[in-house]
């Protein structure tokens, strides 16, 4: 597959406000789940919840700023903040298939037209068509990965 985003993250982008994908995302964390992503953002989720990337890998909790990340503009792409520390620290077992991005706000993961939302594929470093790169794609509960670098672009990208 490849990156979708939710109708909220759309609008909220295109609309011509204030809001900015730093703003929308603040403080939000990345789910890392198994198997195929669904068709889009706006979809329930699929597979299993197995890992969870969060600044220094500490324990997220929507609505709170602890371990909520954050990111950094430079043109039309957007990173990881170079001051913070991403660990994906595992919460299951499996292989890790895809991500989500979510914003610092309860999503239980069901159908939302109102969430914003942008999920990816996740494979191993030097892969193909991957927004998240891991250099290992197995996860248990002891799996402890700093995340050095994450970009998502706005096309086109050249």
């Amino acid at each position: 597959m490849a990156v979708n985003v939710s109708t909220n993250y759309a609008s909220r982008i295109l609309s011509g406000s204030s809001d900015t994908f730093a703003s929308i995302f603040q403080d939000g964390c990345m789910e890392i789940r198994t198997g195929p992503q669904p068709a889009g953002a706006n979809a329930a989720v699929t597979g299993s919840l197995i890992a969870r990337i969060s600044r220094d890998g500490v324990p997220w909790v929507a609505g709170s700023p602890d371990g909520g990340l954050r990111f950094t503009a430079a043109d039309r792409y957007m990173s990881k903040d170079p001051t913070h520390v991403w660990r994906l620290i595992g919460l299951g077992t499996g292989t890790a298939g895809w991500f989500r991005l979510i914003a610092n706000a309860y999503d239980d993961g069901g159908d939302s037209l109102i969430l914003p939302r942008i999920d990816g594929v996740v494979g191993l470093v030097g892969g193909g068509d991957v927004q998240l790169f891991l250099p290992s794609l197995g996860i248990t509960p002891s799996t402890d990965i700093t995340i050095e670098s994450w970009v998502y672009g706005i096309p086109p990208l050249d």
